[in-house]
This record gives structure tokens, sequence and C-alpha cells, in this order.
């Protein structure tokens, strides 16, 4: 006769054991894998902040140029006191009122935690001629040039290191003045 109280003492102790070991492997390897999920989730929001950020900078610098990028406008801001600036004037900051900047993309007071600053500045760079000009013409003739101008405008976001700094050249047509500029590449 088999006597039942024994091997009822021996199998479940051993089987208790082995499910102890085995859900405790199986929680280590979910906690594993958890922490895995929310460190890699983590990283995915950082990546996503910095793409949203780099957006808005590249989308206010862009808007500062298109704010001032008229003829009138650049004309006006490079040869309003011609006499004063000489050769190789320095570049001319617009104003607020002029690119609209601040009141556009300055989101601080809109209680929503993101500040946007930009500047805009207006660079005289020199005189180019027409292509097809003469090189002997007749000096008493009024001459037509290519006066270069470039448009600088530089984002930045507050409480991060993103910036945008963009350049655009443009050449409008003018009557020769020969003044100099100094303009590096854009």
């Amino acid at each position: 006769m088999i006597n039942a109280s024994r091997a009822r003492c021996q199998t479940p102790g051993r089987q208790q054991g082995v499910a102890l070991v085995i859900s405790l492997v199986l929680l280590v390897t979910m906690t594993i894998l958890g922490v895995a999920t929310l460190s890699g989730t983590r990283l995915n929001e950082k990546r996503t902040a910095n793409a949203q950020q780099k957006s808005i900078a590249f989308e206010v610098a862009e808007s500062g140029i298109s704010s001032v990028w008229s003829k009138a406008y650049l004309t006006g801001a490079v040869t309003s006191d011609a006499a004063d600036k000489g050769d190789d004037p320095a570049a001319i900051f617009s104003d607020d009122a002029d690119t609209g900047l601040i009141g556009d993309f300055d989101q601080l007071s809109d209680g929503k935690g993101v500040n946007i600053e930009g500047t805009v500045s207006v660079q005289y760079c020199g005189e180019t001629t027409n292509v097809g000009s003469d090189l002997s013409a007749d000096e008493s003739d009024v001459q037509l040039i290519f006066m270069l101008i470039d448009v600088n405008s530089v984002a930045r976001v507050a409480n991060s290191s993103t910036r945008a700094d963009h350049v655009q050249r443009g050449a409008v047509t003018s009557v020769k003045t020969s003044r100099t500029g100094n303009c590096p590449a854009p």
C-alpha cells in the first residue's frame, strides 16, 4: 500500500518551489521589458520636441525674411542715408514694427510657455553690372546696376539651444552709386 501522506508532502513541495522560480523569472523579464519601453518612449518624446522646436525656428526665420522682402523696403533700407553710410556700411536691423516678429511669434504672453525671439537685418553688399552691359559705356550716361542686398533672419527658441539663421541675397535694379559693400558669401 502506498502512503498517501508521504506522496502529498513531496510532490506539492517541489511544485511550489518551481512555480516560485518561474514566476520570479517572468517578473524580472517583464520589469526589464517595461523599463526598456519607457526609456525608448522618453527618447522619442525628446526627439519629437527637438524636431518641433527646429520647425518653429525655421518658420520664424523664413517669416522674418518674407516680412521685409520687397523692393521698396530693401531699397529704402540701404539707400536712406547714402551720404552718411559711405562704403562698407554696417547691417541695418529692422524694427519690430516692420517685421512683426515679436507680435506674431512671441507666445510667452499667451501662457503657452514658449518664448521665440527673432531679428532681421538688411546688409548692403555692393553693386554688380547687369548682364550684357558695356564696360566702355559713356560715364556721363545714367548706368543701371544690380544693388546686392543680404537679408539675414535669426530666430531663437528660449530655454533651448534651438537657433535658425537664414540669409537670402537679392539684387535690386538701381542707379550706379559706386559704393562698395563687404558681405560674406551667403
